[in-house]
């Protein structure tokens, strides 16, 4: 017992118990801080093990030329590899002329619906419409929102809530439809 009592440095002699707890409380301490450092690395190696691909571009071809092309800067997939989040998207709809962007878009790989979000532009004819949300189903060939939408024209303004518009282009604007003609 006297070999420890003289390990314990000078100031801590006379007080066993205070130097007791100060080297317990240091010892948690450190424990706490490595612990939580192996939970940080374990929470960085799941991040890591998530599939993103820089870049993305999605062709869907119909009698052999471009139907349609999703790009986007980058796309994050989910574990599953069903569902791609998106930001910076562009849909180009060759055949009918109309382009399509926004910040964001969720697109389900099974399904191919997509749905965009966040300053959201279309460009079709001379017109732009703009939204803050419009999902896209490819294979109905249909567009929709519940947002306020709002179409711009050289000779006129529309705005309205909630939009559907077809492949054969008929678009309809559901309610609070407003028009401006100049």
């Amino acid at each position: 017992m006297q070999e420890f009592y003289e390990l314990i440095p000078p100031f801590f002699r006379g007080r066993r118990m205070l130097g007791g707890i100060v080297f317990l409380f240091t010892c948690l301490v450190f424990f706490s801080v490595f612990n939580g450092e192996r939970d940080l690395r374990k929470d960085l190696s799941i991040q890591r093990g998530n599939s993103y691909i820089e870049g993305l571009k999605i062709v869907n071809k119909k009698d052999g030329t471009d139907a349609w092309v999703v790009t986007a800067r980058r796309a994050d997939f989910s574990r599953d590899e069903t569902v791609a989040q998106m930001a910076s998207v562009a849909i180009d709809l060759k055949k009918d002329g109309v382009v399509l962007s926004a910040d964001n878009g969720t697109y389900h790989m099974q399904t191919r619906d997509l749905r965009l979000e966040n300053n959201i532009k279309i460009q079709i004819k001379g017109s732009v419409v703009t939204t803050d949300e419009l999902s896209w189903n490819p294979s109905r060939g249909m567009l929709f929102s519940k947002d306020i939408v709002r179409m711009e024209g050289n000779r006129f303004r529309i705005e309205g809530e909630g939009l559907t518009a077809t492949k054969d282009n008929k678009v309809k604007l559901m309610r609070n439809v407003k028009a401006t003609f100049f």
